[in-house]
């Protein structure tokens, strides 16, 4: 490649890169960091093809104002953090916005197959279940206080117990993409169907209310949050089973960085699903409307964070 297409090919990317530097606070260091190591990248070939010339120089400058802001000044703490949640991984949802599709799609998929299959077979939920949880259920359906599992235990013990697990089972979504992506697929269609064989359970039961209302005042932030990291899972498996002309190595080192951004996104939504689940969940005596309420503030944030908010920053970003 001769110098001049080289530098044809590739200004336009370096005047966005020191317009970064110009504007360097409005961006994340992970960012930063990806802009510095394309400069660098640039900056050896220049060095290996085209020795001691102006373009060398010019790469060199801006790889060294690339360095001086990442290294040598202080750290923003709490600018950068409230910039990752506000800019970065809403930025990844849209990026990533066919997977997270996809992954709602296998979850309901899957409530499609739990709901047919404890119509077609009663004894389906005890299968599927433990048969402790099972026996459980029933003593608290018949005495008369259907969701009782929930104030089964003390409020504290209970939060580190479930926030701890659900944690632990969205990062194991997103790793077990490295397997296969097949594995995370089967994980989210498993998801759906335990929820739909739980809400027809109880249905069948005349409880259909308290299915719908009960499990949801926390899953309205627990279930987005488990279909974004089966999302980021089978992008993981994607990049690293189905690289395209790219090496499998950077093909995986791309999707890893959105799909981390978006699973390590969901943990602060584990978390509060866990508070609510195990402090105001048990809590049945509560008036209808302030459940419903909660409910609906929990689903319209996760819709607002997950769909509607990166769909804003992706058309201003692209216009």
């Amino acid at each position: 490649m001769t110098e001049g297409r080289f530098i044809s090919k590739n200004k336009y990317q370096w005047d966005r890169y020191q317009n970064m530097l110009d504007g360097w606070k409005l961006y994340s260091p992970n960012e930063l960091g990806q802009a510095y190591l394309s400069v660098c990248s640039d900056l050896a070939y220049a060095q290996s093809h085209y020795p001691e010339t102006q373009v060398c120089k010019d790469l060199n400058a801006l790889a060294l104002q690339f360095h001086h802001i990442l290294y040598r000044r202080q750290p923003q703490r709490w600018t950068e953090l409230l910039h990752f949640f506000k800019h970065t991984v809403p930025m990844s949802f849209y990026r990533s916005r066919h997977f997270l599709m996809f992954s709602l799609c296998l979850f309901l998929i899957g409530w499609g197959i739990g709901v047919m299959s404890q119509c077609l077979d009663t004894g389906y939920f005890e299968a599927f279940f433990s048969g402790a949880y099972y026996q459980e259920t029933m003593n608290n359906i018949k005495s008369g206080n259907p969701m009782g599992i929930y104030g089964s235990e003390g409020e504290v013990e209970m939060y580190f117990k479930i926030t701890t697990n659900n944690m632990f089972v969205g990062l194991h979504y997103f790793v077990s993409g490295l397997l296969t992506p097949f594995y995370t697929i089967y994980m989210a269609i498993t998801t759906g169907t335990m929820m739909g064989c739980f809400t027809t359970f109880f249905a069948q039961n005349g409880y259909l209310t308290d299915a719908l209302i009960a499990p949801n005042e926390h899953g309205s932030l627990e279930l987005p949050a488990a279909i974004v990291c089966s999302a980021a899972g089978m992008q993981l498996g994607m990049g690293w089973f189905f690289p395209g002309k790219q090496t499998r190595m950077k093909a995986l080192m791309q999707s890893a960085q959105e799909a981390l951004t978006m699973a390590l996104a969901m943990m602060p939504f584990f978390m509060i699903a866990g508070f609510i689940e195990s402090f105001i969940t048990r809590h049945q005596e509560w008036p209808m409307a302030v459940r419903i309420l909660l409910m609906v503030a929990g689903l319209a944030f996760s819709v607002y964070y997950i769909i509607l908010l990166p769909r804003q920053l992706g058309k201003k970003d692209n216009g």
